[in-house]
């Protein structure tokens, strides 16, 4: 019950004030006890019970907890009025503006012992505001993000923030011409009502900002939601223009569904996979091409879409569709630039290793004649001292010292030679399967356990069978040499869209840091025997294949030899 001193005064300024504003009014005393208000102010703030008996600072959302620090109540000690701006998320996740007039109520004595606030809701002045410099702020942040799926998720994040639009979900859809499709990239947004309502108050309660909020989520972005889940399973033919999302790409038009539930002309299967009765498809056109499809809807809120936001979400999807081109084009740059690298690197180690195997060549050469001519004579000293068994013995030893020569000499010349491979398509299984049936003595007499783990559906590979056989040999012997008392040698095969990979592991010594780097470059060994042409050669043949050979080793135990193939293309 109101004071008798305020009632008069209450009613002459409702009469005055309801005939022209639909505002919400209360009436506060000094220690922010509300002890009255009008059926208005509980709609404008979407409570769904009386306030009268609560604090003021509980509804109106001031930062203030007591009269102390009330900016009102101080105000009232010398007569003038206050001014103050609230913002909240409603119970339904739209994000309300209230201006609050706190108006001094003196009794007869004139002392102030309460005010009377005067609520407006400034929420649509406010938001066009807001919208505004959203645009000038997305531009910003879209120039400076040039990683496609951040820059996917930074968008969709403005789209459904509070703070901006304000939709309740978001799913980006991208054009894919060598496949004919447009397909689900990425979604943003809640996947239940009561995730939304979590959501919303997080927003509220940590989030003053646009910037805000992208600082926070700028890394989700690598995060599988529900409905990003589902978003991705969404794949649709270009050539089907009776789905929504591609007459949205084929025609450029925004696709607006108001009773989608209900339309016998919308898609069945995208209204059941939407879920929503009203949705909006924005096309992401760039420099005149649909490239895209940005797809809203109010699910939980249930708020209707106004023409005011569709409008703001063709502006959005504008600028959008332009970063999306250039981040495009330069990740594009990118792999062309890495490529370069790439085919830079492997003509310098080509020209490097064709100056090496010259030099080698001529080296071998040069010394095999020499060499040859030893070798005849200590066969020719081993065959006549049979009455002389130091003599013989020392002869023998000279013959093998001399084979082992001209077997290092053998490989020098190999390595020297140029590679022209002779390519077919093979099955590289199949080539394994037959290296290791020329191998499996070797394997038995080392103590060694064959372990293969081949992809069935492994697709052929266009390569020059005999090379490759000599890469898979040298691989297996190396492993094998690395398991002085016998261990496990396993071989496994796998696929992606461009390469088949086989891996070559075994249980050995492993290969120190130190010299893992090396372990490519021509004459580099640390067998006491070796030549250190075998790992050389190997890459040399991969890298004619377009393929790339990689190690990966603890340097305490275990080694495993990568090599990537090409996938035969038609």
């Amino acid at each position: 019950m109101l004071p008798p001193i305020l009632k008069d005064k209450v009613d002459d300024i409702l009469r005055g004030i309801m005939a022209s504003l639909n505002a919400g009014l209360s009436v506060v005393d000094k220690d922010l006890n509300i002890i009255w208000t009008n059926e208005n102010l509980r709609r404008m703030l979407h409570s769904k019970h009386s306030v009268v008996g609560k604090k003021c600072y509980e509804v109106y959302g001031c930062a203030c907890k007591d009269a102390s620090h009330c900016s009102s109540v101080s105000g009232l000690s010398n007569g003038e009025r206050n001014v103050s701006d609230i913002q909240f998320i409603s119970e339904k996740g739209g994000r309300k503006y209230i201006k609050n007039i706190s108006i001094p109520v003196k009794d007869e004595k004139g002392a102030v012992g309460y005010f009377l606030k005067l609520s407006l809701d400034v929420t649509e002045k406010e938001e066009k505001i807001s919208q505004l410099s959203l645009l000038r702020k997305f531009a910003d942040m879209m120039q400076g993000t040039l990683h496609i799926d951040r820059l996917l998720h930074l968008i969709l994040t403005c789209v459904t923030a509070g703070t901006a639009l304000g939709f309740n979900r978001a799913r980006l859809f991208l054009v894919d011409k060598k496949r004919n499709v447009v397909y689900g990239k990425m979604a943003v947004g809640p996947s239940s009502y009561e995730e939304a309502v979590k959501v919303w108050s997080e927003i509220i309660s940590k989030y003053e900002s646009l910037e805000d909020l992208i600082s926070a989520s700028k890394d989700k972005y690598q995060e599988d939601t529900p409905l990003h889940a589902t978003t991705r399973l969404m794949v649709y033919s270009l050539a089907d223009e009776s789905e929504p999302i591609v007459s949205c790409v084929k025609h450029k038009n925004i696709i607006w569904g108001k009773n989608a539930f209900h339309d016998p002309t919308m898609s069945r299967n995208f209204v059941s996979m939407i879920g929503a009765d009203e949705f909006v498809c924005v096309p992401l056109i760039a420099r005149e091409e649909a490239i895209g499809v940005i797809c809203v809807d109010n699910h939980y809120s249930k708020k209707p879409v106004t023409e005011d936001q569709v409008q703001m979400l063709v502006t959005v999807a504008s600028r959008a569709a332009l970063a999306i081109e250039n981040a495009e084009a330069y990740k594009s740059l990118e792999e062309k630039i890495k490529q370069l690298e790439d085919a830079q690197e492997r003509l310098i180690r080509s020209e490097r290793l064709a100056v090496i195997g010259n030099m080698a060549a001529y080296i071998a050469h040069e010394i095999r004649n020499p060499l040859v001519t030893i070798g005849g004579f200590a066969r020719s000293i081993s065959r006549i001292s049979n009455q002389d068994p130091h003599a013989k013995q020392s002869a023998e030893i000279i013959v093998e010292e001399v084979n082992r020569l001209e077997k290092i000499l053998a490989n020098i010349t190999d390595f020297g030679k140029p590679l022209k491979p002779v390519k077919g398509v093979f099955q590289v299984n199949d080539l394994l399967e037959n290296t290791c049936s020329l191998m499996g003595p070797y394997f038995k007499s080392s103590n060694i356990q064959l372990i293969q783990k081949f992809n069935e559906s492994a697709p052929p590979v266009t390569m020059d069978s005999t090379q490759m056989k000599q890469v898979f040999v040298n691989l297996m012997k190396n492993a094998v040499e690395s398991m002085l008392d016998g261990g496990t040698l396993i071989l496994e095969t796998t696929s992606d869209d461009k390469y088949v990979k086989i891996n070559v592991t075994d249980t050995g010594k492993g290969i120190p840091a130190e010299t893992i780097q090396r372990v490519f470059e021509p004459f580099f060994t640390t067998k006491v025997d070796g030549t250190g042409i075998g790992l050389a050669v190997s890459k040399k043949i991969v890298d004619e294949h377009g393929g790339t050979i990689l190690v990966k080793s603890s340097g305490y135990s275990g080694t495993t030899f990568s090599v990537y193939l090409p996938i035969k293309t038609e």
